[in-house]
């Protein structure tokens, strides 16, 4: 009897300081199931509930069948796709893969095309500013608290200690330096919305300057603002940290023409892309040659989606490091896929992640100075412990963005 997709779960489980959000697809068979992740810090309730909505057009298909269930998800959500209903079908299509590798007895990998390396350079995401979050939040994750450049420091020799080759750190509230205080744009603060007044910039130098300092010049160094600045403050910044020969600058933006202008006006290398759906989300960007390196986010993009962003932007001579600040299986989707691309630059990865991360996988990562081992287990790699993600539902966030 032909193997048919009998149901659809999801679980919203606690990640420490973000919540979860994994998508389990059940088979006729006991024995096969799939696991995917949809996770997005603000909105996992309305994500599991179009998850549910979806399911009614899956339930009963062949699990095998994962491009043919992307593109028919994609049209019944024409109207609405991008955003909630992307993130959706990706946990969807990531737990379909999933499915089909252990069903092939082949790692999802070898279904893309075969992996071009046996491990993944990684940077340590979050550096420094997971630990610049209130006590309580860093006392759940077992690591000191971050409050002055000293702090700062010891990270950084933790880095090197660990054989982590790069980080990625954001602005830092530092009471050492009370003359760089970062800002919350449009939150109420002095500042204009969008601009990057030089109390910012003296934040971005301090941050970024004692991690040079203290990593030296080889460990690659990027600084993640998000959507905090329009075009004029955003180069302002990139110019202020010219000095610091950084991996990147992530910034976001939809226009991707004002993307091009702020990449020619600096030597800073550009990163963007995590905010970013589908192929025809990327094209303008990648067309313009607005960035250095795209990282799209394939817990919203998924598997199907994922690989075909990667290729065209190997068609446009840009790098592909992909958005990975999520939940463990996130980890393994963006890895199979990296596995498998030329363009493939570098992976993230939160180091200082949920103390319990681990124990809701029946197969933990192995990381080796800094490199992710690529495993040649069927599927993606793991499968999660169901009874383990009941013991960790998710909290209150405050700060998490």
């Amino acid at each position: 009897m032909a193997l048919k997709i009998t149901n659809i779960k999801t679980f919203i489980v606690d990640g420490g300081f973000r919540p979860w959000t994994f998508v389990k697809v059940e088979t006729s068979d006991p024995g096969v199931v799939g696991w995917g992740d949809c996770s997005d810090w603000g909105a996992p309730g309305p994500i599991t509930a179009t998850v549910d909505r979806l399911a009614e057009f899956v339930v009963g298909r062949d699990p095998m069948q994962v491009e043919a269930i992307w593109w028919d998800l994609h049209n019944v959500s024409i109207r609405h796709t991008a955003g909630i209903a992307s993130k959706a079908m990706s946990g969807i299509d990531s737990a379909l893969w999933d499915i089909r590798g252990k069903v092939l007895n082949a790692p999802v990998w070898q279904l893309l095309g075969g992996k071009m390396r046996d491990e993944l350079r990684l940077y340590w995401s979050h550096c420094g500013s997971t630990r610049a979050r209130p006590k309580f939040m860093t006392d759940r994750l077992g690591v000191k608290q971050v409050q002055t450049t000293d702090d700062l420091r010891e990270v950084a020799q933790e880095v090197k200690d660990r054989g982590y080759t790069a980080i990625k750190t954001n602005l830092i509230s530092l009471k050492d330096r009370p003359d760089a205080l970062p800002i919350k744009p449009g939150l109420g603060d002095s500042a204009p919305a969008g601009d990057a007044p030089a109390s910012v910039r003296r934040n971005a130098e301090a941050v970024v300057g004692t991690f040079r300092e203290e990593l030296g010049p080889d460990i690659g160094i990027a600084l993640d603002v998000a959507f905090s600045f329009k075009l004029g403050g955003t180069i302002k910044l990139a110019q202020a940290l010219e000095p610091f020969d950084m991996m990147w600058l992530e910034t976001e933006t939809f226009d991707a023409e004002a993307l091009r202008v702020i990449r020619d006006s600096t030597t800073t290398t550009i990163c963007t892309g995590e905010s970013i759906f589908g192929t025809t989300g990327y094209r303008p960007f990648l067309q313009n040659y607005s960035q250095d390196i795209i990282m799209p986010d394939l817990a919203w993009n998924g598997i199907t989606m994922g690989k075909k962003i990667a290729d065209l932007a190997n068609a446009y001579d840009t790098l592909f490091a992909p958005h990975n600040c999520h939940s463990p299986i996130n980890t393994l989707v963006s890895a199979a896929v990296d596995a498998t691309v030329p363009n493939f630059f570098i992976q993230e990865f939160d180091v200082d992640d949920a103390p319990w991360r681990d124990d809701i996988m029946t197969h933990p990562f192995e990381i080796k100075n800094g490199h992710l081992q690529i495993t040649d287990r069927p599927g993606l790699g793991s499968d999660l412990i169901e009874e383990e993600l009941l013991k960790h539902p998710p909290i209150e966030y405050p700060g998490a963005r």
